[in-house]
């Protein structure tokens, strides 16, 4: 008998001489097609996911994904530039702020000017703000109790303070935060600084006795084109009425704020410059000039004295002719510029030639005769007798 498997794994015996129906002849089970349509999908899967083939897309989801996504993309978006808007502004009124106290320090009372210097900071802005500011001030003694601002101007020296508040109106563009904040956001900022040369309290008065200062200054070439100058000699250099300011101006368009020590300049090009200093205390400013002339060209050589020496180049008689003999190290830049001879003889007769001839004396004895010679490094002397 021959033994048969079956489609599905069972096994049949047929007897010799029986048909034996084939497996593609017969017709599965349900199950069994259920079973082999999910194979193929898993395999179908595989294969796509190692080709790396996606499944077609899914429009209709993408597009609903999209639309719930869109307005909350928006809402950050529209959150991003109003805290752009909103860091733009915070640094433009502190900007205003600033430039409208270094104003006020010198005129505190004037607040149309102060908030004018205010205005002007704010518009200077690339992108100008959205809204007016409102400018205030107020005055402060050195202990830091509250003055009127007119109280700040009279009196001795520095102490009393000036702060600029400025504020300016802020809206927001999202209306989640608009519900949040308030429609209108207030920003402020301030700046205080030092009220120059008013009083440092209340009830001060001008001080007396102070006379305008008296600058003085030397100025001393160190190397090159490099000057120091000195205002140490100004006064008054102590007291109430102290000076208070150096301000340098060199003379080449250039200008300094110096100290009561001293300032170092150094020029670009050789010239004559005349330097002005001003000095300033409660009575006022004063300034004085000096010229000065800058050269970096070669310094002229430093010449040795030269070495005296002559002889007697004839004589007849009691007639001599002398000639000079002497020396120098170097003839080109330091020659001998001037020749003395003194004869002791001929009631100490001078001559300036180089070479004596005719000097008679009136006897046949030995003479003492001197010679001097100069050039720009000094002269040096001798004395012979012939």
């Amino acid at each position: 008998a021959c033994s048969k498997i079956g489609a599905y794994g069972i096994d049949r015996r047929q007897p010799p001489g029986t048909h034996t129906m084939h497996r593609s002849s017969r017709r599965p089970a349900v199950g069994s097609r259920r079973r082999g349509a999910l194979i193929h999908t898993l395999r179908t899967s595989l294969r796509r996911g190692l080709e790396g083939r996606p499944y077609p897309p899914r429009r209709g989801q993408a597009l609903v994904e999209f639309a719930i996504l869109l307005p909350v993309f928006l809402l950050l978006l529209v959150v991003a530039v109003d805290f752009g808007r909103l860091f733009f502004t915070y640094i433009q009124i502190n900007n205003a702020a600033r430039e409208a106290a270094n104003y006020a320090i010198h005129d505190p009372t004037n607040t149309v000017a102060i908030t004018s210097q205010a205005n002007g900071e704010k518009n200077a802005q690339l992108q100008r703000g959205e809204n007016a500011i409102t400018v205030s001030t107020t005055c402060a003694d050195p202990a830091g109790a509250s003055i009127a601002c007119a109280l700040a101007e009279g009196g001795t020296g520095s102490g009393s303070t000036v702060t600029v508040n400025v504020r300016e109106p802020f809206t927001f563009l999202t209306p989640i935060i608009g519900s949040i904040v308030g429609t209108s956001l207030q920003m402020n900022a301030s700046a205080t600084a030092v009220v120059l040369g008013y009083a440092g309290s209340s009830g001060g008065t001008n001080p007396g006795g102070c006379s305008n200062p008296v600058p003085v200054f030397t100025v001393t070439l160190t190397s090159g084109r490099t000057v120091f100058a000195d205002p140490t000699g100004s006064t008054p250099n102590s007291g109430t009425c102290n000076i208070s300011g150096y301000n340098w101006t060199w003379g080449d368009g250039n200008t300094d704020v110096g100290t009561a020590t001293g300032n170092s300049y150094t020029y670009a090009a050789d010239g004559t410059y005349t330097i002005t200093l001003e000095v300033t205390n409660q009575a006022g400013a004063v300034t004085t000039t000096r010229t000065i002339a800058i050269t970096t060209a070669t310094p002229p050589p430093v010449c040795a004295k030269p070495t005296a020496n002559f002889y007697v180049f004839s004589k007849v008689g009691k007639t001599f002719t002398y000639r000079d003999s002497s020396t120098v190290a170097d003839t080109v830049n330091c020659p001998i510029t001037d020749w003395l001879w003194t004869f002791t003889d001929l009631s100490n007769l001078q001559s300036n030639a180089q070479n004596p001839t005719a000097v008679t004396y009136g006897n046949a004895s030995s003479h003492p005769v001197t010679l001097k010679v100069t050039n720009a490094g000094g002269s040096t002397t001798i004395t012979l007798s012939f």
